[in-house]
């Protein structure tokens, strides 16, 4: 015998009822994870491994912004507390106002001390220089940027080059060691 056409009625309308509601709670679960995409990344269980695309982080201290990257993507694992980035890009603020850029092909963030290294064709640049390396290390605590491979760094009149640098981002100095060549001009004419 086949169900009456009443009862037929009463489960298709339930039916309906049912994925309409379950239409809702995806398009608004989307709506709040698209406007706070931190909720999203909350809600990942302690010890998951994940892979995020076009990334930005900002460190902060004390109410000042002291760098902000970038990256085309990033994997982030929770077990060794590193973020793994690839095109990357930090910039790093100085006291008056200076912007210190750097970008290379890879880089990697301890995300317990907010240190950072960065490799693969590794280019510093503000308004007055630039710095060509294969590798960079920015010590977080003491905001120093090491450069432990050999370094060029070119500016309006002078190229030098060394095999190590240490840059102390506070004061603003800078120290090279082994075999430091460099070329000074009055010119604005090429060097080397």
């Amino acid at each position: 015998m086949l169900p009456s056409k009443r009862l037929l009625t009463g489960i298709l309308v339930i039916g309906i009822a049912l994925m309409f509601g379950l239409l809702i709670t995806v398009f608004l679960k989307y709506r709040e994870f698209s406007e706070n995409p931190a909720k999203l990344v909350d809600a990942i269980p302690a010890g998951t491994d994940i892979s995020i695309g076009e990334i930005q982080h900002t460190a902060v201290k004390d109410g000042r912004k002291e760098w902000s990257l970038e990256a085309a993507s990033a994997q982030y694992s929770d077990s060794a507390k590193t973020a793994l980035f690839d095109d990357v890009r930090v910039s790093f603020f100085l006291e008056n106002d200076r912007e210190v850029m750097v970008k290379g092909r890879r880089g990697q963030l301890d995300t317990e001390t907010n240190d950072i290294e960065i490799s693969g064709n590794v280019i510093v640049q503000d308004a007055d220089y630039q710095l060509v390396a294969e590798t960079i290390l920015y010590d977080h605590i003491n905001r120093e940027i090491n450069v432990p491979v050999p370094v060029t760094i070119t500016g309006q009149v002078f190229k030098l080059q060394a095999d190590t640098m240490t840059v102390d981002l506070e004061s603003e100095t800078a120290v090279l060691k082994g075999m430091v060549k460099g070329t000074f001009s009055e010119e604005n004419a090429s060097l080397f």
